[in-house]
């Protein structure tokens, strides 16, 4: 290398102008075959990208053929190569210099940062590496992080100002960074002389942005110390082929190990043998009771105003409680600060609008959304007219400020409301609705320590207006209603630890159902059931930390109350007889505010991570939970006559124990990740309805629901490819759920008290998920779903007293439906993709269930006019499905 070069070398690192990043420049047909010289100019011109070189290097050197676009990391690899040259981006620009590239930097994610002068090559054996380690979110000094250099054998942490300091050979070196409560960063650097590099951690599961599935990173399938969390970005909701080409979280989520659905776009989700109510959905901190529209066909979100969503079905954190099964915890996106965004879709069926914005600039934003459809002109397609005649159609618009009060406190307010109606014509009218607000308040107190305050609300209403009994017709109503205050305390004051405390409480009230005459016209009763009136509060400390290198801890404790409280009247009963209108021995008249029932009990959460290798761990946990509220329902998914109970003398709250363990490894440099849990969960105080029990508007339900236990086991499998062209994954779930419902009494035994599959055993669940990248602007997606049919109760014999036809049926859940298997593809256009384009575009082209299947939702027995159809018998059994051809759709998305 001559002195003149090396003059202009230093000339350059002193006054250089930075360009646009190396890592997102795409070179298209117009840098093929021209002169270096001629394409050196124009990377200056079109990206203001300097490059330094001398000339002798590229005497005469032509640019390679590009028959599509590529990036120029790639382009100047395959150019330099074949002349004994590398190149060195610097401080945003690029040096040639001669020998073969030490490293690979032809990926954003995994390029060697530079620490030092490159042109200082060779001249240094060791050099002092200086460090700055920042909070990613808050860009505040995180004191007592640990760096670890595995090849050296080197650990050092940085002091109170977030700053370290470590000698290292030059060379290709790696550093491992991690503090408790936060992602492990793994810098890897090439190292020319003393210099400084700057770290920053982000908190597990957040940016979901960034994730494909699972983790904000590949390396977090091993590295984080919790297990039983499950992860999906925006952008994979988007490729996934589901009804009417709607993105859809519910769906998307289903689609993962451990997750699965009662049936055809049934509303809820089961998560390791649970049932729908026993998993805790969180909206800015608000939990919702209803998640989807149109019974199920739409998930209640509209994905694209979502910032991250995390569902928990073990190792849940000692912050969350109230459900046993899972947490599902949804963070709405900050408002774009610096100007107003519009994005928006169209479909056959239903339309998307959110905008969001600055009101005042990097002080305080907005987000507001609104989803509708207008669906009707389909039921006039169909060849039934009831159906024509009917009307569905639904609603939700939603809003979320931001305020940035001062650098150290931050307040967001969201609102959010819902409507679903459905009108079948002279049968039924069926409404309900959402309606949610909160209000977060952050506060930093200083570098290591963080607080949040938030006050929740959240109701949920359903009404049922029922015609199908001409002068009998009536109408029926419930609702739950829930008020939180919540406080969640973060500290990491002391080194290698992170704690996190905080409390909450909650007031209820549900309304279990009032029905009433439709008109004046109607013979229909009055029937009230009192409203139900209770409060839950929660005190919980975590601490995270890191026992030894490699080995890291979670240990949590929370200790939860309930208190069922009147007014109210509760029947007594005599004692040593079953619960039934026969043995009431009289009741009992509470008064407003006063204590019917107090549960309270402590709730254990434990989780410990092994790393060893290179790219894998060992993961334990153990979580208890309790559940004081339920879902009172004799379906598998939800219905409008279905409503919320809280624990009381007779209904004990809900108590599962589940132990899990797991084995996490990557493979080829974390293009693959797998896992495989097994867990196994026991539940205490499980309920079943007696055979023939009426559910709805039972003023004793205590007469009909019997208790029990449950239990609940199984293995997750899942293989996922990240990186490539070709993305997508593998799950596969193995799971059982049995009940065993044993009374004293006859009348109180289920199946002779054995042992029985509950309603959502499914043992065999295998989805595998495909996106490839046709090209810069066509994806294809595809999805194949296959799982073992549900238990049902199906009818055996039948039999005449008195001239009556009386059906006789099987042992609970003796059989099972047929398998369910169905295949969905996608195709998507994106439209222009120039950087500068102001308006932007994609369209989406899609088929559900693309050979038809005719997936059975319910079987049941129907009293008939004997004819040739049912084969002349009175009584004929039926097979529903929901969807049973192929479904088209097609959806224009536009963003600007």
């Amino acid at each position: 290398m001559n002195k003149h070069f090396l003059c202009v070398v230093f000339l350059f690192f002193l006054f250089r102008v930075s360009g646009q990043e190396i890592s997102s420049v795409q070179l298209d047909q117009r840098y093929s075959q021209i002169p270096f010289k001629e394409f050196v100019s124009k990377l200056q011109a079109n990206y203001q990208i300097r490059m330094l070189y001398d000339d002798k290097w590229i005497d005469s050197l032509v640019t390679p053929t590009i028959d599509n676009t590529v990036l120029l990391s790639n382009f100047l690899s395959q150019m330099l190569q074949p002349l004994d040259l590398h190149y060195v981006e610097y401080q945003g620009n690029v040096v040639v210099m001669p020998g073969r590239q030490q490293v690979a930097m032809t990926n954003n994610e995994e390029r060697y940062s530079i620490v030092g002068n490159p042109l200082f090559k060779g001249k240094f054996k060791k050099a002092t590496v200086k460090g700055l380690v920042l909070d990613g979110k808050t860009e505040t000094p995180i004191p007592g992080a640990s760096i670890f250099c595995e090849a050296l054998s080197k650990v050092t942490t940085s002091d109170k100002d977030g700053k370290f300091s470590m000698e290292l050979p030059v060379g290709e070196n790696s550093l491992k960074i991690s503090f408790i409560g936060l992602n492990d960063e793994v810098k890897e650097l090439l190292v020319y002389s003393d210099g400084e590099i700057k770290i920053e951690l982000f908190e597990k599961y957040t940016s979901l942005g960034q994730v494909t599935i699972m983790a904000d990173r590949p390396e977090d399938n091993y590295r984080s110390t919790s297990m039983g969390a499950v992860k999906l970005s925006a952008k994979s909701i988007k490729k996934l082929s589901v009804l009417m080409g709607e993105a859809d979280i519910i769906k998307s989520m289903v689609m993962l190990p451990g997750v699965q659905s009662t049936g055809e776009n049934a509303s809820g989700f089961n998560v390791r043998g649970g049932n729908i109510d026993q998993n805790l959905i969180l909206i800015q901190d608000a939990p919702v009771y209803n998640t989807s529209h149109l019974f199920g066909l739409f998930s209640m979100l509209d994905p694209g105003i979502i910032d991250d969503v995390t569902l928990y079905k073990s190792g849940i954190p000692s912050k969350y409680g109230g459900r046993i099964s899972s947490v599902m915890d949804i963070d709405l996106k900050r408002g774009e600060s610096s100007k107003i965004k519009v994005n928006g879709g169209i479909g056959l069926i239903n339309g998307r609008l959110s905008v969001e914005g600055p009101i005042i600039k990097d002080k305080l934003t907005f987000t507001t959304g609104f989803r509708t459809t207008y669906s009707d002109w389909i039921l006039k397609l169909v060849k039934n007219y009831q159906v024509q005649q009917s009307s569905v159609r639904f609603y939700d618009l939603n809003a979320k400020l931001d305020y940035t009060i001062n650098p150290k406190n931050r307040l967001s307010v969201f609102g959010y409301g819902s409507s679903d109606y459905f009108n079948y014509y002279e049968e039924a009218e069926y409404g309900y609705g959402n309606q949610i607000g909160s209000a977060r308040w952050n506060h930093i107190f200083n570098r290591s320590t963080t607080g949040s305050l938030s006050l929740n609300f959240s109701r949920f209403n359903s009404d049922l207006v029922d015609y199908s009994t001409k002068n009998y017709e009536y109408d029926l109503n419930t609702s739950i209603e829930q008020e939180q205050l919540a406080y969640n305390f973060s500290t990491n004051f002391i080194p290698r630890h992170k704690i996190t405390a905080g409390f909450n409480a909650i007031r209820y009230v549900t309304e279990p159902g009032n029905s009433k005459p439709h008109s004046d016209n109607s013979a229909a009763s009055f029937i009230n059931i009192d409203n139900e009136h209770s409060f839950e509060s929660a005190l919980y400390v975590e601490d995270e930390f890191e026992l030894v290198q490699k080995l890291a801890l979670i240990a949590g404790l929370r200790y939860s109350g309930f208190a069922k409280v009147g007014a109210a009247v509760v029947n007594t009963y005599y004692d040593g007889s079953p619960l039934s209108e026969n043995t009431v021995s009289g009741s009992k008249t509470y008064g407003s505010g006063e204590i019917i029932k107090l549960y309270q009990g402590v709730e254990p959460r434990i989780a410990l991570r092994y790393e060893f290798g290179n790219s894998s761990s060992v993961k334990l946990g153990y979580n208890r939970t309790r559940q004081y509220i339920r879902q009172v329902s004799n379906s598998t998914s939800i219905t409008p006559a279905d409503y919320w109970k809280a624990a009381d003398p007779f209904l004990k709250p809900l108590i599962a124990d589940q132990l899990a363990v797991g084995f996490f490894k990557n493979f080829k440099d974390n293009q693959y990740e797998t896992s495989l849990e097994i867990y196994y969960k026991d539940v205490q105080n499980e309920v079943d309805f007696k055979n023939g029990g009426r559910i709805i508007l039972n003023k004793n339900i205590e007469q009909v629901l019997i208790p029990g236990i449950g239990k609940a086991y199984g293995a997750e499998l899942m293989i996922k490819k990240s990186k490539g062209d070709l993305t997508g994954w593998l799950a596969y779930t193995y799971s059982r759920s049995f009940k065993k419902i044993d009374g004293a009494f006859a009348e109180e035994k289920i199946n002779g008290g054995d042992w029985y599959p509950s309603n959502y055993d499914k043992p065999h669940d295998l989805t595998v998920v495909i996106n490839y990248k046709l090209s810069r602007r066509f994806t294809f997606s595809s999805n194949f779903t296959y799982s073992t049919g549900r238990p049902v109760t199906l009818p055996e014999s039948k039999y005449y007293i008195g001239g009556y036809e009386i059906v006789s049926y099987s042992d609970r859940n003796k059989y099972r439906l047929p398998d369910y298997h169905r295949l969905d593809m996608a195709l998507t256009y994106e439209g222009s993709l120039l950087k500068h384009q102001k308006w932007r575009s994609s369209w989406t082209i899609s088929l559900y269930n693309v050979y038809g299947r005719k997936n059975p939702f319910s079987v049941y027995y129907s009293k008939e006019t004997p004819s040739r159809l049912n084969d002349y018998k009175t009584y004929a059994l039926y097979q529903f499905s929901v969807i049973g051809v192929p479904i088209p759709s097609f959806t224009y998305n536009f963003w600007f």
